[in-house]
């Protein structure tokens, strides 16, 4: 009898249920949602600069690269670059002209070898300046000292290609170029490299062998704070859903005092018909969490097979809304759910150690 009423919380319970539901269900999607952004963030990135880069650019260090490592030597300058009246700041990378297929994915108008005369500029950059494939661009020094006599000295490129990445507004500012071989630089710029570096992680120290995910430090620690204040924003939603809960065991609790004072003046410990209202707001609260967990990674399957939200490339870079959740997050959502659940379900129990089996009795008679 007593067990068949304990769960019959009426609007209050229904109230609770719902809350946690939604709240456990909205911070899976939601993180869900960021953690796919962040992976496009990261892919579009390694096409541009690769897994990693080593800044220990002699000799011995392109020797300790194992083969099977992709890697791709570069040296990188700033020039400025003029066509007609207009003129931008772009960083000019310099490759070998084998990796420019072979380790850069560039997602290139045509497929045309380059020569060390040529360019490879972004679509944003043809853009901005009117530029289109076959014209010549002239690029001058960032460093030049500038007089009223000063003939400023210059190289004209062909723009061989135009490729498309907007991540980092990258296809802004850096343009593409091959090395002379005849005429090779003294030092690179650094090595980029694309694959698990865990056997150079012993020879090199963390400042020169760097991640993708610290060369881009500021906007990934910006994404990683995006993350954490909407989880703690939405979990906000759970708190509240708690608190209903610990209302709707108060309510129970009231209503069932003489069969609790029945079951004390038998012997039944206030501890253990504590034990069982606090059962009960577990089962109710992880009840719900678990089915909003399993309701939203079913969600994040089934866009991640077929893709029912569809985005506009041109504004966020792919064309199906990106998902992933791992089960770091969702247990961290589930050991933060059950330690404020059973905060708020322990409240109300402290009221009843102060049961008095004989006046509650002789009060409900």
């Amino acid at each position: 009898m007593i067990s068949r009423n304990l769960f019959q919380g009426g609007m209050i319970n229904i109230v609770s249920f719902l809350g946690l539901f939604i709240g456990a269900a909205s911070i899976v999607l939601s993180i869900a949602v960021l953690n796919g952004f962040q992976n496009v963030l990261g892919d579009e990135t390694k096409k541009l600069y690769g897994d990693y880069i080593l800044l220990d650019t002699n000799e011995d260090s392109v020797r300790n690269i194992d083969s099977d490592f992709k890697y791709s030597p570069f040296s990188q300058e700033e020039f400025f670059v003029l066509k007609g009246n207009k003129q931008s700041l772009i960083k000019l990378k310099t490759v070998f002209t084998d990796q420019i297929d072979n380790f850069y994915d560039l997602d290139r108008l045509n497929s045309n070898s380059l020569g060390n005369s040529d360019i490879i500029i972004g679509k944003s950059l043809a853009e901005k300046m009117s530029i289109n494939i076959g014209d010549s661009i002239s690029i001058y020094d960032t460093n030049l000292a500038v007089n009223n006599v000063t003939i400023i000295p210059h190289k004209k490129l062909f723009v061989k290609d135009i490729y498309n990445n907007r991540i980092l507004r990258s296809d802004e500012f850096l343009a593409f170029n091959s090395f002379d071989k005849n005429n090779l630089p003294n030092e690179f710029t650094g090595i980029e490299i694309l694959g698990n570096i865990e056997s150079l992680s012993g020879k090199y120290s963390e400042d020169k062998l760097i991640s993708w995910k610290d060369r881009n430090k500021q906007l990934f620690d910006a994404t990683e704070i995006e993350k954490k204040i909407t989880f703690f924003t939405l979990f906000l939603i759970i708190i509240v859903a708690s608190f209903n809960l610990s209302s709707s065991i108060v309510q129970i609790s009231t209503k069932k005092t003489r069969e609790m004072a029945i079951l004390n003046a038998f012997g039944m410990t206030e501890r253990k018909i504590s034990m069982v209202f606090l059962t009960y707001g577990y089962l109710l609260s992880l009840t719900a969490i678990i089915g909003g967990v399993l309701l939203s990674s079913l969600l994040i399957i089934l866009q991640n097979q077929f893709g029912f939200i569809m985005l506009n490339p041109e504004f966020y870079l792919v064309e199906k809304l990106p998902m992933k959740i791992g089960f770091k997050e969702i247990s961290l959502l589930i050991s933060f759910s059950i330690i404020i659940v059973g905060i708020f379900a322990s409240l109300p129990l402290m009221i009843m150690k102060k049961i008095n089996p004989i006046i509650l009795i002789n009060k409900n008679i």
